[in-house]
């Protein structure tokens, strides 16, 4: 995906959800991501639009999101400020 994330993180008392999305909405219906600690929109043809985590810790955390279009999208924070890693396994998951 050529565009820039945009990131949509405001924790309150330590913690919150937070979303990053690759396109502007709507997004339609949301789909549980495999280990169900988030959900991702996705266009008709797989592309992934935007992703939610369920709850993030603003000190330190690290969670993956595995996409049934074999993607994985993961977070690493620390004190407040969020990494965006993004990648794709060369076959889906069911």
């Amino acid at each position: 995906m050529k565009q820039k994330p945009k990131i949509f993180y405001h924790p309150i008392e330590g913690s919150a959800p937070l979303s990053i999305c690759w396109y502007p909405g709507p997004y339609g219906d949301a789909h549980e991501a495999k280990g169900s600690n988030g959900v991702y929109f996705a266009a008709p043809n797989d592309e992934i639009l935007s992703v939610q985590f369920d709850d993030v810790s603003e000190v330190k955390d690290y969670q993956e999101l595995v996409l049934p279009n074999g993607e994985t999208i993961a977070i690493d924070v620390v004190k407040g400020k969020v990494k965006v890693h993004r990648s794709r396994t060369t076959r889906k998951t069911g």
